[in-house]
């Protein structure tokens, strides 16, 4: 009896941790950083520095090669990840935009 109740908590659990978490809105943080007026050259420097470099290289060759639409949702994870502020993260949104595919 004892290896079945520990059994079925152990199997409670792990399908409790791999279950798919409800995620917030995205629409938030976007908000938030287009509050605030980005600037498209403070953004540029942001993508390079190590903030943002930290975890892997120079990904503005990124950016031209995809839309803004595709963009978006990595760039609000990444920027959450990196710990930018409000006004760094509207930066990165403005030169997103101002780069990216059209």
């Amino acid at each position: 009896m004892r290896k079945i109740v520990v059994t079925l908590t152990v199997i409670t659990s792990v399908l409790i941790a791999c279950s798919p978490k409800s995620s917030k809105s995205s629409a938030a943080p976007q908000a938030a950083a287009e509050a605030i007026k980005g600037s498209a050259k403070a953004g540029a420097t942001i993508i390079k520095s190590e903030k943002c470099t930290k975890c892997h290289k120079d990904k503005s060759g990124y950016v031209p090669k995809h839309t803004f639409e595709e963009q978006e949702k990595v760039i609000l994870g990444m920027a959450k990840r990196a710990k930018l502020s409000e006004q760094e993260t509207a930066d990165l949104i403005a030169f997103v935009k101002a780069n990216a595919k059209k």
